[in-house]
C-alpha cells in the first residue's frame, strides 16, 4: 500500500497518537475542569466525506445545542475566508509547478491531474502542490458532492443562531505550505498520481477508520509514515500549543462546541492529553 501524503494529513486530519496511548472509539470528548461552569465538547472532524456519512446524531445534536457557540480550526462563517483562501494559495516568488520538475513530469502530471479532476494543471500551476493535491481527494471517494464535517456544524450553529468563531485564521493556516519545501510538495504530487490505485487504497482504508472512530488504528497507520512525521510540529503540535490556552479560555467563559481536524485531539501534544496535563477532565462521549 502506497505511503500517505501530507495532503492527507492536512485534508483529512486524522489521529496521530503515541503509540502506548489508547483512546476510547468516539469522535466525542467532553471537557470539564477548574472554572468551567458548564461542559464544553470537543469533537474530532474528517474535512473530506460523502454527504450521505455526515449523519448527526441525537446525542451528537444534544450535545451541540448544549453549547453557546462554535470554534472550529477557521471560522468558516466568515465571508472573507474565501477571498483570504485564494490569496495565500499559490507559492511565494512567482514559483510554479513546471519550474519545480522536468518537462516529461510536468506533461505527464498534467495528463494525469486532468484526467483525475478535469481540472487543466496550466489553470492552477502556481498553487502550492500539496493544495493542488488535495483536489485529487474528491474523486477518489466515488460520490458527488463531498463535504466536510465544519460545514455540518456551521449549518446547525446557524439555525440556532449560535456565534462560529476560528481557532486560527486562514492565512496562517495556509502558510504552513511555505514551509515545507516546493519541491518535496512536487514530488509528493506525482507520485499520488502516479500510482492512483495505491493512492486510493490507502484514503479509503482511512476513511474507514474514521468511520469507525478507530483512533488507534488511524494512528498506526500514520506512524509508519516518515513523509508524514517529519511535519508533526508544523501540522499539529504547534497549532495544539497554540489552541489549548483559547479552549480553556472560551469554555470557561460559556459552554462551546469546539470541532477540529482528529489529528489534533490524540497524542502526547494532543489537545485531550494536554487539557488534562492542565487539570481538566476530557472523557469519551458515546453518541
Amino acid at each position: 500500500m502506497r505511503r500517505l501524503s501530507v495532503a492527507i494529513l492536512f485534508i483529512v486530519c486524522v489521529a496521530h497518537i503515541a503509540a502506548q496511548d489508547t483512546l476510547a472509539k468516539t469522535l466525542l470528548w467532553q471537557i470539564t475542569g477548574p472554572g468551567i461552569s458548564k461542559p464544553s465538547y470537543l469533537y474530532g472532524t474528517i474535512h473530506l466525506m460523502c454527504p450521505d456519512e455526515i449523519i448527526v446524531s441525537d446525542t451528537l445534536r444534544a450535545k451541540f445545542y448544549s453549547a453557546q457557540k462554535l470554534f472550529l480550526e477557521v471560522n468558516l462563517d466568515d465571508p472573507s475566508v474565501m477571498t483570504k483562501t485564494m490569496q495565500q494559495m499559490n507559492m511565494k516568488n512567482d514559483t510554479t509547478l513546471k519550474q519545480l520538475m522536468s518537462a516529461v513530469q510536468y506533461d505527464s502530471l498534467a495528463v494525469q491531474f486532468k484526467k483525475l479532476t478535469g481540472v487543466a494543471l496550466t489553470m492552477i500551476d502556481k498553487v502550492k502542490p500539496e493544495l493542488a493535491e488535495a483536489m485529487i481527494y474528491p474523486a477518489l471517494l466515488g460520490c458527488e458532492g463531498a463535504e466536510a464535517w465544519e460545514q455540518k456544524f456551521v449549518q446547525l450553529a446557524k439555525a440556532n443562531n449560535m456565534g462560529v468563531s476560528g481557532l486560527e485564521n486562514v492565512e496562517d493556516q495556509l502558510k504552513i505550505f511555505d514551509e515545507i519545501p516546493y519541491a518535496n510538495q512536487a514530488k509528493e504530487l506525482r507520485e499520488t498520481l502516479k500510482d492512483i490505485d495505491s493512492t486510493k487504497q490507502s484514503f479509503n482504508q482511512l476513511i474507514t477508520f474514521y468511520r469507525e472512530k478507530n483512533l488507534d488504528a488511524l494512528s498506526k497507520m500514520l506512524s509508519e509514515d516518515d513523509e508524514l512525521s517529519q511535519y508533526d510540529d508544523l501540522l499539529l503540535n504547534n497549532r495544539n500549543k497554540k489552541w489549548v490556552p483559547e479552549i480553556i479560555e472560551q469554555a470557561k467563559l460559556q459552554p462551546t462546541f469546539f470541532a477540529v481536524g482528529a489529528g489534533h485531539l490524540g497524542g502526547i501534544t494532543g489537545l485531550i492529553h494536554s487539557l488534562i496535563k492542565q487539570s481538566y477532565s476530557v472523557t469519551p462521549v458515546n453518541y
